[in-house]
């Protein structure tokens, strides 16, 4: 599944497959806690959201640039 991910990461734009790099750890993290039960931390939940408000912006970023 990983080498599908980094083929089709390669056929994107740039900035689009940045985002999806960057939120690929965040679902892992939400997965492992609702399939797995895990806990995370605060320092973990605090990273998520730095990653989560990055992306945001980053999006905007770019449909600024489209339209």
């Amino acid at each position: 599944m990983t080498t599908c991910l980094f083929l089709e990461l390669r056929m994107t734009a740039p900035t689009t497959a940045f985002i999806v790099a960057m939120l690929e750890p965040v679902t892992a993290s939400l997965f492992g806690v609702l399939l797995l039960g895990n806990h995370l931390g605060l320092v973990q939940l605090h990273g998520m959201v730095l990653i989560l408000s990055t992306v945001m912006l980053l999006s905007v970023k770019q449909l600024d640039k489209c339209v």
